[in-house]
């Protein structure tokens, strides 16, 4: 199989998305003057996805979707609501400054996409989300420098897993979307949603198990992609 690009997922995928959001999490509680709770955490994320969902689907502003989680989750820990947008966006910055200050790359991402551009590969992002936070979070971490595009929802207008949000992208960078290797961290939205666009796709689960192509790190690879040469080994399972 001739691979010409390998596209991404950003968040926990290249980005570490828990990490730097769990620090988040922690700092603000702490400013809320409410204990650190395992449970109250799981809370936090899951109404950050279903939020995040609604922003993808159109229902929501990418600020909006910030409001609603904290109106949702202030009063599960037993505080007020404020009243207003503007009290409402300065209590959410108190987050975000913790959690944009833990931004960081995975050690593996750097060394792996270094290696796919030596090889002579394109390599771009395809994201769901904020146009502008997913390129800052791209230029933070030192990214930049190793990709080539970054295409996210807000600016293709098609969020994964729809087949557009791959195949803008493959005719934006004039490659054939056989010829185009996607890897993500989310089977649903990543891997199936690539396959049902025509790419081959490699599921990254970094906490093990998984089928047959799955891979837990980036070191994996390229030695996958026969030593970046650009053509894919014949013993790997593209899923």
């Amino acid at each position: 199989m001739d691979i010409r690009a390998v596209l991404f997922d950003l968040d926990n995928t290249l980005f570490d998305h828990a990490a730097s959001a769990r620090a988040g999490l922690d700092a603000f509680l702490q400013h809320l003057e409410t204990p650190q709770d395992d449970e109250l955490a799981l809370v936090w994320f899951q109404l950050e996805q279903a939020s995040y969902a609604r922003f993808l689907a159109k229902e929501l502003s990418f600020q909006e979707q910030r409001r609603e989680r904290l109106r949702q989750f202030l009063p599960l820990a037993g505080l007020e609501v404020p009243t207003t947008d503007r009290m409402l966006d300065e209590l959410f910055d108190v987050y975000l400054q913790t959690y944009e200050a833990g931004w960081a790359a995975f050690p593996d991402t750097v060394p792996a996409l270094q290696s796919l551009r030596d090889g002579g590969l394109t390599v771009g992002v395809i994201t769901n989300g904020n146009h502008r936070q997913q390129t800052l979070k791209i230029s933070k971490i030192g990214l930049a420098p190793l990709i080539d595009r970054i295409f996210s929802s807000e600016s293709t207008g098609h969020p994964k897993p729809l087949p557009e949000a791959f195949l803008q992208p493959c005719r934006s960078l004039g490659i054939s979307p056989a010829n185009a290797l996607y890897v993500g961290d989310n089977f649903r939205v990543d891997v199936e949603g690539a396959r049902n666009a025509g790419l081959p796709a490699i599921h990254l689960k970094r906490d093990g198990g998984g089928p047959a192509g799955t891979i837990q790190s980036l070191a994996d690879l390229v030695p996958l992609l026969g030593a970046g040469t650009g053509a894919a080994n014949d013993s790997i399972t593209l899923v």
